[in-house]
This record gives C-alpha cells, structure tokens and sequence, in this order.
C-alpha cells in the first residue's frame, strides 16, 4: 500500500490538492477541452499545407 507522503489521514508534505478530481463532469470537461484543442491543430495544421502546396506547384 502506498503511504507517500506519511500517513493516510495525514496532509503533511502535500504540495497541491484538487477538491474536484473526484467529478466526473470536470473529467468529461477536461476532455471535451483537450479534444477541441487537439482539432483545431489538426484542422489549422492541415489548411497551412494545403495552402502551402497550391503555392508550390
């Protein structure tokens, strides 16, 4: 069993804790969030190459 950073009713060495992790709907947010990041650089990514093809041919 993991004991780090002491005890289990212990918070002592404890940097940072999150009173929401344990919602699913910030867990569902965070996701829908990083997936649109993620496509827009997909889309932007492939509309400069397309642009940049029809410039070089």
């Amino acid at each position: 069993m993991n004991t780090f950073p002491g005890e289990s009713a212990s918070w002592e060495g404890v940097d940072a804790y999150f009173t929401w992790a344990g919602s699913s709907g910030m867990l569902v947010l965070f996701t829908l969030v990083t997936a649109c990041i993620c496509l827009g650089v997909i889309i932007a990514a492939a509309r400069h190459e397309s642009e940049t093809a029809e410039n070089n041919k």
